[in-house]
């Protein structure tokens, strides 16, 4: 196989692997949250996930949310209302829901870059007849810094995608050196023979 062909193969691979990175599936996790945060007030567990993991700001994040007794048990049409706030500014601020069975999704976009907190207030009725309010914090970073972060979801693509452009390069670049040694041996040792 010449260095064109191998040239030619691993750009093609390299394309296949940028197109197979578009088209990233995403897990749906039925009853629990993988790698949420939880927290209990009263008696509540309340767990809270966003996808991905550490939000881009000026990207859409999904935020997701179980709520359910101390005893596991899913709550049904639990009334709850959700705030987000940057430096005690409020930036969003929900109606009252009814969550289904103890699961809700939101999407929300963050406008800039910082440590956002979440509130959860479950208006309770039932148990203790006021409201319970559960933060969470949510980092968001900057584009680029996103695409780096460990805990992101987007990061696992891009880092492979910088392995694979990385080790072409590397490659390439042994492969010329390997042939243009050959050709300096296969000149000295011609230019050798022409002294004697």
């Amino acid at each position: 196989m010449t260095g064109r062909h191998v040239f030619v193969l691993l750009i093609l691979l390299m394309i296949i692997c940028i197109i197979n990175n578009m088209f990233t599936i995403t897990q749906a996790y039925a009853d629990s949250l993988r790698n949420a945060l939880p927290q209990r007030i009263g008696n509540y567990n309340v767990e809270m996930k966003t996808d991905p993991t550490t939000p881009i700001s000026g990207q859409n994040a999904k935020i997701f949310l179980k709520i359910s007794s101390v005893n596991r048990d899913d709550l049904v049409d639990l009334p709850i209302i959700i705030n987000i706030s940057k430096d005690g500014f409020r930036q969003e601020t929900t109606h009252p829901i009814f969550v289904p069975y103890g699961h809700y999704t939101d999407e929300f976009i963050f406008k800039e870059p910082g440590i956002y907190s979440l509130d959860v207030i479950i208006l309770d009725d039932v148990y203790t007849g006021q409201n319970l309010t559960v933060t969470f914090p949510i980092t968001v970073t900057t584009p680029l810094l996103g695409y780096f972060s460990n805990s992101s979801s987007s990061s696992v693509p891009f880092i492979a995608t910088i392995v694979i452009i990385a080790s072409t390069s590397g490659v390439i670049l042994i492969y010329k050196r390997k042939r243009r040694a050959a050709k300096n041996i296969e000149h000295t040792g011609s230019s050798h023979e022409d002294r004697y």
